[in-house]
């Protein structure tokens, strides 16, 4: 979770205080919101930074069109916080599973 942690705060220029979370659960939850309000803030301000960042984290170009058709731009930030968070956990399993079977 530290790995996420740590590519939320640089990618979106976000600090997260997350130390009274007690579950897995509960830290998600936390990063989807505080992730979610900065990407409200990217799509009022500047777009072209998170179509960007969702360009280098590879978020797959039909589930950002989905969202971005959801119309409402809480819903919109909501949805791709959520795709965010889930492909970097895919990344992150997959770092894990590489280096076991390199070991």
């Amino acid at each position: 979770m530290n790995d996420l942690r740590q590519f939320i705060e640089n990618n979106f220029s976000l600090t997260l205080n997350e130390s009274n979370l007690d579950s897995e659960s509960a830290y998600l939850k936390y990063l989807h919101e505080k992730l979610t309000e900065r990407i409200v803030h990217f799509l009022r301000v500047d777009i072209d930074k998170l179509t960007q960042a969702l360009y280098r984290i590879d978020v797959d170009d039909q589930l950002v069109d989905n969202a971005f058709n959801l119309g409402e731009i809480h819903l919109i930030a909501a949805e791709l916080s959520e795709l965010i968070i889930q492909r970097q956990l895919k990344k992150l399993h997959y770092s894990t599973q590489f280096k076991k079977e390199s070991s």
